[in-house]
């Protein structure tokens, strides 16, 4: 019989990946929700922090980081330490 790690061991397994391991598996986890229709409903408090930070973009549009840019810095930061190649289709 298979042994199935319980949400501790999984957590503590993904702690001893490399950077670059954990940023692939918080993609392919986010990924997945995306997808899913399983979202919960929106609460009113995170519909008005929602609401304060796209006002807060919309008046200063260039405080924003562009998500192409902020992966590849953090790829540049990492990638070297860990020595690992980015994969095609994978994020890093």
């Amino acid at each position: 019989m298979q042994h199935i790690m319980n949400k501790n061991e999984i957590v503590y397994e993904i702690r001893r990946l490399n950077v670059i391991e954990r940023l692939n598996i918080i993609t392919d986890i986010w990924d997945e929700i995306k997808e899913s229709q399983e979202l919960e409903t929106i609460s009113e408090d995170e519909i008005k922090l929602l609401l304060n930070r796209l006002a807060n973009y919309r008046a200063n549009p260039d405080s924003a980081t562009d998500w192409t840019e902020l992966r590849q810095d953090t790829y540049d930061r990492y990638a070297e330490k860990s020595q690992i190649c980015s994969t095609p289709g994978r994020l890093f």
